[in-house]
């Protein structure tokens, strides 16, 4: 069926119809892995035309490792090739009798046998449709740990590309959906293609030759790594300490030695991505992608790896097995710890010694994990799960919230936006929904100023005003979200990149569609406000929007920032500025009648009552 119309101006596509069919599609109060719960997959509304870095997918559905809200976004060519097959959105519900794999071409659907394809490693996997279908599909895939229902398991695109949070692979593996491959067919039809042409040249040459974009170019998002590391905000051995002054071998210059080459994804003149070569002398030459700053951070300074070999064999393991990187770390830096206080015991490990820093050890885990075997099996189950397990003791320790671990290594002690901003994210303790990254790049009020629209302090340790820039940050992630745009073209970690303004127009060039800003702030405040109905349906409130005690009971101890720690009553203070600038209850921190009116969500927009 086609998007009607009034969902399209409503939602735009991505994520913010995705949540529309979620709400609509999911089953209330049961369990992610009810064959009734759908997998829903969305191309952002502007993925595979020439808008710069116009690649993304949101991949949706309860999510298995919170029994919540389950988004995770991907980039690469798989959103480009879903368009031109005649798809913007899948609503997969039910459970194949055997393994299989959905083929779509040329407006067709089909069942195919994966009996060929189950048990292969992710990239096993790939190679094998290729010769199938043709090097031109694009397919996501699944890997063994979705397969054994890990609860953290990703979705996997090329060699690279991973959708990682929340635990789509396991909702995947669930189905008994080993991979969805798309193929051939036309671009997307664009309203004024000269227009948009013009316009998209344009703003490649802004990304071009902004600093941000050489950056990452050349260096990747690893010189986040050594960037946090120096102002010493880098969360190291779960959070015990806030620098890794071990890691100075994992710093980006020295990754740039196994370095080979860098790609973007569709559209994108960034081209961020980079291959690696290195030479192991037991399983002789691996070749891979990344590092990214997210793997580098949660398995080197979080659990202690020094040596940066180590990180790209891991590496390697995680992405062929298909794993989040960011949940395997925090989980296995969790047990290290619980293992050094002697909350666990050579008797709960299977007499396997844990360490910080012990590759073999890590490794071993990671491979129980996936098999599902002694200690991983508990593990494989996710934090709440295991939490329940190891009892009330173990949660001091565990760095999460709405039941997800912390996705990247930022120690949220030192700035008051990022920390709000991973409280309140909606799909859990999660950077990439609302982080208000400008809090940490040293700019003068003036140009905070103008990105925020507003005032706000120039002291990432003030309270006042950061609930305002959680807020902004949040509604234009979703707007880009729902339109298929990369986080790094976007007004995330550069003041220049784009915004409102230019969204409006390439909305209007790609679909004759005309949304002013101001339109478009509405439209990403219901995004929001519908994704907290859906939490607030799965029984969470205020209480959820929580850090662990860590960040409130424990001071940074080493850094420019030695000392600091967040303050309960003015983080509740921070909490009760967020939820007014939503117009959400106070007490409860849920939508209020009012709110959900104004913003439409109301039966003519989900199809039942929002209250």
């Amino acid at each position: 069926m086609r998007v009607p119309p009034e969902i399209r101006s409503r939602f735009l596509g991505g994520r913010g119809i995705n949540i529309y069919l979620l709400y609509r599609h999911a089953a209330h109060q049961t369990g992610a892995l009810d064959p009734n719960n759908p997998l829903i997959i969305g191309a952002g509304l502007l993925s595979g035309t020439a808008a710069p870095t116009a690649a993304r997918c949101s991949i949706s559905g309860k999510s298995p490792e919170t029994g919540l809200l389950g988004d995770s976004n991907i980039g690469g060519y798989f959103a480009a090739q879903l368009r031109k097959s005649g798809y913007d959105h899948l609503v997969i519900q039910g459970k194949a009798s055997a393994p299989s794999y959905l083929y779509l071409e040329g407006g067709r659907v089909e069942v195919k046998d994966a009996a060929g394809l189950w048990g292969k490693d992710t990239l096993e996997a790939l190679h094998r449709l290729q010769e199938l279908h043709g090097k031109s599909c694009q397919s996501l895939v699944i890997g063994p740990a979705g397969e054994n229902l890990v609860r953290f398991a990703t979705v996997r695109h090329g060699k690279k590309n991973t959708a990682g949070r929340t635990g789509m692979g396991c909702l995947m593996g669930s189905k008994n959906l080993k991979a969805i491959v798309v193929k051939g067919g036309r671009p997307p039809t664009v309203k004024h293609p000269e227009d948009m042409a013009r316009y998209a040249g344009e703003l490649r040459r802004l990304l071009e030759e902004s600093r941000t974009s050489k950056a990452l170019h050349r260096y990747g998002t690893p010189f986040l790594y050594d960037l946090h590391n120096l102002r010493g905000i880098l969360r190291t051995r779960n959070a015990q300490f806030s620098q890794f002054k071990e890691g100075r071998g994992l710093r980006s210059s020295q990754l740039r030695n196994y370095y080979t080459h860098s790609r973007g994804c569709f559209s994108c003149p960034i081209k961020c991505q980079h291959s690696y070569k290195m030479t192991d002398p037991d399983k002789g030459e691996i070749t891979g992608h990344g590092l990214e700053y997210g793997v580098i951070g949660a398995l080197g300074p979080i659990c202690g790896l020094q040596d940066l070999g180590a990180l790209l064999r891991i590496n390697d393991l995680l992405n062929r097995c298909g794993l989040d990187a960011s949940s395997t770390g925090n989980l296995i830096a969790w047990v290290l710890e619980l293992f050094q206080r002697g909350i666990l015991t050579a008797q709960d490990t299977g007499g396997l010694p844990l360490n910080w820093g012990d590759e073999e050890a890590i490794t071993a885990l990671i491979e129980q994990i996936v098999a599902r075997r002694g200690l991983g099996d508990i593990l494989a189950g996710g934090a709440k799960a295991a939490a329940a397990r190891f009892g009330p003791e173990s949660r001091k320790y565990l760095i999460w919230s709405k039941y997800l671990p912390q996705s990247d290594s930022v120690d949220l002690r030192a700035y008051r936006g990022f920390a709000l901003g991973v409280a309140t994210a909606t799909r859990g303790a999660d950077h990439l929904r609302s982080r208000p990254t400008m809090e940490a790049m040293n700019l003068t009020s003036e140009e905070l100023t103008s990105v925020y629209g507003r005032r706000v302090p120039t002291d990432p340790t003030a309270y006042e005003e950061k609930a305002h820039m959680v807020w902004w940050s949040e509604i234009n992630f979703a707007l880009g979200d729902a339109l298929g745009i990369c986080r790094f073209s976007q007004k995330f970690n550069n003041i220049n990149h784009l915004g409102l303004a230019e969204f409006s127009r390439l909305i209007y060039y790609a679909l004759g569609l005309s949304i002013s800003t101001e339109e478009l702030l509405k439209i990403g405040e219901r995004i929001i406000t519908l994704e907290r109905l859906f939490l607030q349906r799965e029984g969470i409130d205020r209480r959820h929007d929580s850090l662990p005690d860590r960040y409130f009971d424990e001071p940074l101890s080493s850094g420019p920032f030695k000392g600091q720690r967040l303050d309960r009553e003015a983080f509740n203070g921070m909490l009760d500025d967020y939820y007014r600038i939503h117009g959400w209850d106070l007490v409860t921190g849920n939508p209020t009648v009012k709110a959900i009116r104004d913003l439409g969500l109301d039966m003519a927009a989900t199809g039942e009552e929002l209250q």
